[in-house]
């Protein structure tokens, strides 16, 4: 979506050189194209030429304020024309979910309102009379006309240039107002991204004790939804001494975890499954490999750090389907708990 408000015919007359650019990438948007990136679009559109002046100089005192920051998985671009007294002429905001993208679409934007405008007063000259050759023969005059009248008056003085064509009144200026977004064919498939993140965790509900462990995962990520592939492993907890023994219990499994997002914060169902690893650690020997599986759901907020890095804090909470269970001697059992909780932070990068 984006605001446009017109601006005064000045603005359409500014020529190459005659503004002054202030860019700031705002927050979230400090990975955005740097300035001189700016520059090199808006110069492309008006043949090459830079039309920003360096300095406070300049321009009469125009100005040119952009102001990029992140809104949500968009990138929004703020545009702000003043004129040398500092009042505002005119503005537009443009979105994208690529910041290069945006960059462009405000170049675009700007080469339109800072190109020159052509005076609709200059008439193209009218090309001169041809002289006559010497010795060429002269048209004959009729008798009674004003040329043979002239002739027969005697020489005729220096020749006199044909009166000038009046010039036409110059059509009302329109306001230059700033170019519309730009839209994108492609706009459908802008909004793909991959992501892969990786990162720690702490599990509670397959061994007696909360377990520390690492996770990773791979997925697509469109403006409101996710659906990623996850891998994690829990590092072994010992359980306590039971007849002189110890025992480990350790895990590993794999998630699909579809997402809905809304700005930073985001929902999440997963199915998961895996197995659980007991294995003797002191006076102990031997191990048993059990698979588990389960339902659950997830929540979280994924705060970008730039462009393509974001850190993701997340807390989960699920149903254990198939409980893993030792069966030890004595009748005693290890077994999974109903539920099992986790709590993660991820580095992801989007690509």
């Amino acid at each position: 979506m984006s605001l446009v408000l017109a601006a005064p015919p000045a603005l359409g007359q500014v020529p190459p050189g005659g503004a002054r650019l202030s860019y700031t990438r705002g927050p979230g948007a400090e990975g955005c194209p740097e300035e001189q990136a700016l520059r090199d679009v808006v110069a492309a559109q008006l043949g090459g030429t830079d039309p920003f002046v360096d300095g406070g100089g300049g321009g009469g005192g125009r100005r040119v304020e952009v102001v990029l920051a992140r809104k949500g998985r968009q990138f929004l671009g703020e545009i702000a024309l003043y004129d040398g007294d500092g009042r505002r002429l005119g503005g537009q905001e443009l979105t994208s979910v690529a910041c290069g993208a945006l960059v462009e679409d405000v170049g675009t934007a700007l080469a339109i309102v800072l190109r020159p405008a052509r005076s609709a007063r200059e008439t193209a000259p009218s090309p001169p009379a041809a002289p006559s050759a010497p010795g060429s023969p002269k048209t004959a005059s009729a008798p009674g006309s004003p040329e043979a009248a002239s002739s027969r008056a005697g020489p005729a003085g220096p020749p006199r240039a044909p009166a000038a064509a009046p010039v036409p009144p110059a059509p009302p200026c329109r306001p230059a107002a700033l170019a519309p977004p730009v839209e994108r064919r492609d706009a459908a498939l802008a909004g793909l991204r991959l992501q892969v993140g990786v990162g720690a965790l702490i599990t509670e509900g397959f061994a007696p004790a909360p377990a520390v462990g690492f996770s990773g995962f791979v997925g697509a990520r469109w403006e409101a939804f996710s659906l990623s592939l996850e891998g994690r492993v829990d590092l072994p907890v010992a359980t306590g001494p039971y007849r002189g023994g110890i025992y480990g219990v350790s895990s590993l499994g794999g998630s699909v975890v579809p997402c809905g997002h809304v700005a930073w914060f985001f929902g999440c169902g997963l199915v998961t499954a895996g197995r659980v690893r007991h294995f003797g650690m002191v006076n102990v020997v031997g191990e048993a490999l059990q698979p588990y599986a389960g339902l659950g759901l997830r929540g979280g907020v994924e705060v970008p750090l730039s462009y393509d890095l974001a850190a993701r804090l997340t807390g989960e909470l699920a149903a254990n389907l198939a409980r893993p269970t030792l069966h030890l001697r004595g009748g005693e059992n290890l077994s999974a708990a109903g539920t099992s909780k986790a709590g993660a932070l991820h580095l992801v990068a989007s690509f």
